[in-house]
């Protein structure tokens, strides 16, 4: 779950920088046959979209799936942080 919480963690920041980074790292995008920003600004707008629609049933296991990933890697970095 690790990359993908971080992902989810880059999209909820809205660090498009951060997330095109770790694309690049994760060699995704070459599976896709989109350039590495396409792909960055998609997973920006499904997260979006996931949280806009938070409330409608399609979307409400999601939503939560993407709140998991995002306080794990809060929670992580307030780890490193203290240590």
């Amino acid at each position: 779950m690790s990359r993908m919480s971080y992902i989810a963690y880059l999209c909820e920041e809205n660090d498009r920088d951060g997330l095109i980074d770790e694309l690049n790292m994760s060699g995704l995008t070459k599976l896709t046959g989109k350039t590495v920003e396409e792909v960055a600004d998609g997973f920006i707008e499904a997260h979006s979209t996931i949280k806009k629609r938070k409330n409608e049933d399609a979307y409400k296991v999601l939503n939560e799936i993407q709140t998991e990933m995002t306080e794990f890697e809060q929670n992580k970095g307030e780890k490193n942080e203290n240590n």
